[in-house]
């Protein structure tokens, strides 16, 4: 059975409402929207948030596990790619910006699993 692990925890601005256990991307006004199809997330919202402005936490997106919410069915295992509204898919293809790795399955839209949260590969280039 997984476990949730929690490397880094921050807070963030909502630019607008956010789903817990989506991913996140900051906003050139500073604020932080649910990520789209294809974007690098900053991190994972740890607590739903009603509206914009309002403070929340996320999970940093450099290396330890979380949970997040997936899009579709996936296999344990499967490299992972943003979708629409923050969630989670199995990758397309190998040039897919891969955010992580499934370490537990979904069935079905809307489970939550946990994965093995990837830093964005030139954040750890000397």
């Amino acid at each position: 059975m997984a476990s949730y692990e929690s490397i880094r925890t921050l807070s963030g601005i909502a630019g607008e409402a956010l789903t817990v256990y989506r991913c996140v991307t900051l906003q050139a006004d500073g604020e932080f929207d649910q990520s789209s199809a294809g974007d690098w997330p900053h991190g994972i919202c740890a607590e739903s948030v009603a509206a914009q402005g309002d403070f929340f936490p996320y999970v940093v997106a450099d290396g330890g596990t979380a949970k997040i919410e997936a899009g579709a069915a996936i296999a344990i295992n499967a490299e992972l790619e943003v979708s629409t509204d923050g969630v989670v898919i199995t990758a397309a293809t190998a040039s897919t910006a891969v955010i992580g790795r499934a370490m537990s399955a979904a069935a079905a839209s809307g489970d939550i699993i946990e994965i093995q949260f990837l830093g964005k590969p030139e954040d750890f280039t000397a």
